[in-house]
């Protein structure tokens, strides 16, 4: 989505400079589409995990890597390609990340993202040792915490469930309509149509009322 805008706001405002810097992102188009964001100065900065599968995708094995075969195959303009720079991180340069096993959704996860963005200081170097940022952070809806750091997984959760008490001092999801939340003279109403109802089919009141 940040390529398709970063597109759309190029062609919308030619004279203004556009940078993104996306985060775990797949590819979105083929090699035109990335030449015509190249000659529009659209500046990229992909960073990716290794481990993460995301960015490899769609083109997990037809990409951008066969234009090295240009000469035998020809330019092959639909295959899919990235765009922009690359700055690739690794789960296993991080001492407080858990080594071994596939954790899709950990690994994908912004706030994995943010702690190795955070301690790197360059390829092939070690985790920064004063970096500033919580790692609890990185459970907030994960597990890739080690275990012997006793984070607890997928830790965050809004107050109630995200409930809220109204005037009546009823729970209530905040972004409901004013209509759709529950009132006493409301609920007497829809109470009173029930019953109307309810006697209706019971044979009580008639079906139509002449």
């Amino acid at each position: 989505m940040a390529l398709l805008n970063a597109y759309e706001a190029a062609k919308s405002l030619p004279d203004l400079p556009i940078s993104i810097i996306s985060f775990g992102a797949p590819r979105v188009g083929n090699i035109a589409f990335r030449d015509e964001l190249h000659q529009m100065g659209v500046k990229a900065l992909r960073v990716v995990v290794k481990q993460d599968i995301v960015p490899k995708m769609p083109g997990f094995v037809l990409n951008e890597g066969l234009q090295k075969f240009n000469e035998i195959t020809g330019t092959l303009e639909w295959v899919y390609t990235h765009v922009g720079a690359e700055l690739k991180l690794d789960v296993h340069v991080s001492p407080y990340l858990k080594r071994g096993g596939f954790n899709l959704p950990g690994v994908h996860s912004l706030e994995t993202y943010l702690h190795l963005t955070d301690g790197f200081l360059g390829t092939n170097l070690t985790f920064r040792s004063d970096a500033r940022r919580d790692i609890a952070l990185v459970n907030k809806a994960c597990g890739m915490l080690a275990n012997e750091l006793r984070i607890p997984e997928c830790w965050y959760q809004l107050d109630n469930k995200g409930l809220v008490r109204n005037a009546y001092g009823r729970w209530v999801k905040p972004s409901r309509e004013p209509e759709h939340i529950p009132s006493p003279s409301r609920e007497a109403s829809v109470h009173a149509s029930f019953v109307e109802m309810h006697g209706r089919y019971q044979g009580n009141l008639p079906l139509l009322s002449v």
